[in-house]
């Protein structure tokens, strides 16, 4: 009874662990805590981006990816959150729009 209980504890370990790393790995957790807005940046409209960001997201290496949010931080620069399918990422850019 004790290796059945054990066996079974150890396989819904197992289960919930491989859940975690599988929706780490998919950007769910920096998903959800990228939809709160930071006191340090201001939501923008991708049109107000620098037209070097915008030429760079519009290239081959960004092809799929979809503009998500946009930011500009009181510094001057921008955060852009981009998503393809189940992959999302953040870029910066700096004041002139080139990729940090």
């Amino acid at each position: 009874m004790k290796k059945m209980v054990v066996l079974a504890w150890s396989i819904l370990l197992l289960a919930n662990t491989y859940s975690l790393a599988k929706r780490a790995t998919r950007g769910e957790f920096h998903m959800r805590s990228s939809f709160h807005q930071k006191e340090d940046r201001v939501k923008i409209k991708k049109e107000e981006l620098p037209e070097a960001a915008r030429k760079t997201l519009q290239g081959d290496v960004f092809k799929g990816w979809a503009v998500v949010n946009s930011y500009r931080t009181k510094a001057g620069e921008y955060e852009i959150e981009l998503k393809k399918g189940d992959n999302v990422q953040s870029m910066k850019f700096d004041k002139d729009g080139k990729l940090k």
